[in-house]
């Protein structure tokens, strides 16, 4: 073992303060849902990449979960700003707007694979009710001509903006709301026409081919696809469960901010929507979590609360004349230690181990 060091306690210096505990609750979710182990299963890197995919997609969600923003704003501001370098162990110089939105590219592919796998863990976790699955139609829209999108057009805007092309978004949810698929649309694209023998017909040619792959029985009710067949009672059940999440995601909209969408290639917007949609599954999960916690405070209140846990680098001099850096979490008051009690949830006290770190040429004892 090497000789014991004094630290002298004059020398301590505290810097580089970045957020923590909304984050660290987000890298909890995306591991409850399993999501860690889901997408580096998936083949998407070579012996060569230098930050795996599956890194630079849990990065993109937190965000979108967390402070939704452009990519643009990952790079430059939010992400150097939270202590995921240390958790992730991926540096603030490898998290740049081109490798973000080639992650867009790279993870679009798996849309469906992600989509079973999430209607899979959360049967795990919350063994929802499959018999009725709820689907509602939103829209978002576009800041800017999208001459390059055929699917950005002019049509019903959920959002009262006629005056922009958007596109529809078609979302599959559970009784609770926990998102289950989702596909997207025209802007101009109706999602109920009249058939000719007057009942409601979906637009959505998927459904039925969605709920074979998504492992739903055949006696499963895909809400307003069949709902000229039922009886009054199952139509009034169907309400009652339908005004609790038929809004599901048109709801957290603006949370998430996918309205407006800035992205102008349909690639990109459909990587866009995606990222949405795996953070809106963090979302629910945290929902229902809190929910069975008994907790009435919102999610927003919550992610609020806990983004007053910071951690921070702590540089100590050493009688060796070296410097020792100790990346520690703040120390919890008593309203955040309510919440995470609630929720089950222990703050470690420490980030990653302890660094030797070079004396900077402006800092003198004290």
């Amino acid at each position: 073992m090497g000789q014991p060091l004094e630290v002298n306690l004059k020398s301590v210096r505290v810097r580089n303060t970045r957020d923590f505990g909304d984050v660290y609750l987000a890298l909890i979710l995306w591991r409850t849902l399993g999501l860690d182990e889901f997408f580096p299963g998936q083949g998407l890197d070579s012996a060569r990449q230098d930050v795996p995919w599956a890194l630079m997609v849990c990065i993109l969600t937190i965000a979108r979960f967390v402070e939704p923003d452009s990519e643009l704003h990952v790079e430059d501001t939010w992400y150097r700003r939270t202590g995921l370098a240390e958790m992730l162990g991926v540096g603030a110089d490898k998290v740049n707007d081109t490798r973000l939105y080639r992650t867009l590219d790279v993870i679009l592919p798996l849309k469906g694979k992600i989509q079973i796998h999430l209607k899979q863990r959360i049967g795990e976790l919350f063994a929802p009710d499959f018999d009725l699955v709820l689907y509602d139609v939103t829209s978002t829209y576009f800041e800017g001509l999208v001459e390059g999108n055929p699917l950005a057009q002019y049509g019903y805007s959920r959002d009262r903006r006629g005056d922009c092309k958007q596109v529809c978004i078609a979302l599959v949810v559970s009784r609770c709301g926990l998102p289950l698929g989702y596909e997207v649309f025209a802007g101009n694209r109706h999602d109920v026409v009249q058939g000719r023998d007057g009942r409601a017909v979906l637009v959505w040619e998927k459904v039925e081919a969605w709920r074979d792959w998504a492992g739903l029985s055949e006696g499963c009710y895909l809400l307003r696809s069949n709902i000229a067949d039922w009886t009054a009672e199952q139509l009034w059940m169907a309400y009652t469960q339908l005004t609790q999440a038929e809004a599901a995601l048109r709801i957290h909209k603006s949370d998430l901010r996918i309205r407006p969408i800035w992205h102008q290639l349909q690639h990109r917007v459909q990587g866009h929507i995606l990222f949405s949609f795996l953070a809106y599954a963090l979302w629910k999960t945290l929902q229902i979590w809190m929910e069975r916690a008994g907790m009435a405070t919102g999610v927003r209140t919550v992610l609020e609360e806990l983004a007053r846990l910071k951690s921070t680098d702590v540089v100590l001099g050493t009688s060796c004349g070296r410097q020792i850096k100790l990346c520690c979490v703040t120390k919890p008051d008593a309203a955040q230690r309510a919440l995470l009690d609630r929720l089950g949830l222990v703050i470690p006290e420490r980030l990653g181990r302890p660094q030797w770190v070079q004396r900077p040429e402006n800092m003198t004892e004290m």
